[in-house]
């Protein structure tokens, strides 16, 4: 289990991030939990798997190996495969898929295969 979590800076406002791992099993952070009372905000998600099939969640915080909460998941995605939320549409209100409080953004995976999350938010 080993995630790279990029971080390319997107200016003054949110953040960019794209994570690869070769096996996220086992549950891995994302995004680092903000400060109380400030929540992750994500307003794209794109997921691609790799050549094997898995079974991946997004999910909120890490507690023995897998998301505290799921947000997203879990989804049966087959090999060569890409998924992708769009969650600052005009209607949602609020927009942006809002985490709870001071809680990590994570991803787990059904054992090990290619994965990446593309995600865009900001923390407010």
């Amino acid at each position: 289990m080993a995630i790279t979590v990029t971080n390319p800076t997107v200016g003054r406002f949110g953040f960019l991030l794209n994570a690869v791992s070769a096996d996220a099993s086992g549950c891995e952070v994302l995004k680092a939990a903000p400060g109380a009372g400030l929540s992750i905000v994500i307003d794209s998600l794109t997921i691609n798997c790799g050549s094997s099939p898995l079974t991946v969640t997004i999910g909120e915080g890490v507690s023995a190996g897998a998301p505290v909460v799921n947000l997203i998941g879990p989804l049966s995605m087959a090999a060569n495969t890409s998924l992708s939320w769009n969650f600052s549409q005009p209607w949602l209100a609020p927009q942006g898929m809002v985490l709870t409080p001071a809680t990590s953004l994570s991803v787990d995976t059904s054992g090990a295969g290619q994965i990446c999350v593309f995600a865009i938010g900001r923390v407010q």
